[in-house]
């Protein structure tokens, strides 16, 4: 008996807004509906109110009064959950926030206790801007709904060289890496799994087709390239006006003190991202090597120039 999968079946149940078939469980957890069904009895012996409908609409469901008892999870798991909760509350403003953090301090008997008391102000994730508060809430709220309800989203795409694409899109998760957000799921387009950079996706709208999860790696796809772009072995010279940046972007092993001006050298993706990293840090910065990138920045100092 696997109890993380039970876990896994009781969370899955509880997190549904709708009924969920003894045979979606079994694909999902690519065990037969027999074995299912003794875990769910399991679960129901323990004293989860486990109800199940008959039918093609029919399936198991927990009540929303319904709280997990506070032994499925330790003092630190409790803690971390809360964390996340909040830390996530400028991201989704539909009101399911409060009610998860609701959830979990009921799971605490006495919650005068101190060992259930959970601290929230450790971790905190804003995705809005100084300048736009809103940021990017309007789009995650239309993730969120169709990744928690299964609906495949059609979104107008931009990519890294300007070209534009109407896409049908399954969204499977938000990812955050290095600051910027990410929307990875299935593309109906490529016929493959893709990461969208929510900041390229001008329009998005929900479809009224649902997607069933094909098998999937998200964290092996975060550690590929980013859209093919290549490693670029580059050294930079820079002034003391932009360390603190360049020690944000590179990390601090990466610059060497040369007594008037700073030096750093690090593998970084090259192409537009990098071209427009540079050219943030104005007359700052200068590219030492290699040759080929000062060619690439020059080009688009010129541009600039005749734009201007």
């Amino acid at each position: 008996m696997q109890f993380s999968v039970i876990l896994g079946i009781l969370l899955t149940i509880l997190n549904k807004r709708k009924k969920i078939k003894r045979e979606d469980l079994a694909k999902k957890y690519e065990l037969s509906t027999r074995t299912i069904s003794r875990y769910l009895d399991i679960i129901i012996a323990a004293g989860v109110p486990l109800e199940s409908d008959p039918g093609i609409k029919g399936g198991y469901s927990i009540p929303d009064t319904y709280r997990l008892d506070r032994s499925f999870f330790s003092k630190e798991e409790l803690k971390r959950l809360s964390t996340c909760v909040i830390a996530m509350q400028s991201s989704f403003d539909d009101g399911m926030n409060k009610i998860l953090l609701d959830k979990i301090s009921n799971m605490s008997q006495n919650k005068n206790d101190e060992k259930y008391l959970l601290k929230s102000d450790s971790l905190i994730i804003d995705t809005s801007s100084w300048t736009n508060p809103d940021g990017y809430r309007a789009k995650f709220e239309v993730i969120n709904k169709a990744i928690s309800e299964e609906f495949a989203i059609k979104v107008y795409y931009i990519d890294r060289h300007e070209l534009k694409s109407e896409r049908i899109y399954d969204p499977y998760s938000l990812v955050l890496k290095e600051g910027i957000w990410y929307l990875y799921g299935w593309c109906h387009l490529r016929r493959d799994f893709r990461l969208l950079k929510l900041s390229r996706i001008r329009n998005m709208s929900i479809t009224a087709k649902q997607f069933s999860r094909k098998p999937s790696d998200v964290y092996k796809k975060l550690n590929e390239a980013f859209e093919d772009s290549e490693l670029v072995d580059m050294e930079i010279e820079f002034s003391s006006t932009v360390l603190s940046q360049i020690e944000e972007w590179l990390g601090v092993d990466a610059i060497e003190d040369t007594g008037i001006m700073y030096k750093a050298s690090a593998a970084v993706f090259g192409g537009n991202v990098l071209i427009n990293k540079l050219l943030s840090f104005g007359s700052s910065i200068k590219v030492l090597s290699p040759h080929a990138l000062k060619e690439e920045l020059l080009i688009e100092c010129r541009r600039i120039l005749n734009n201007a």
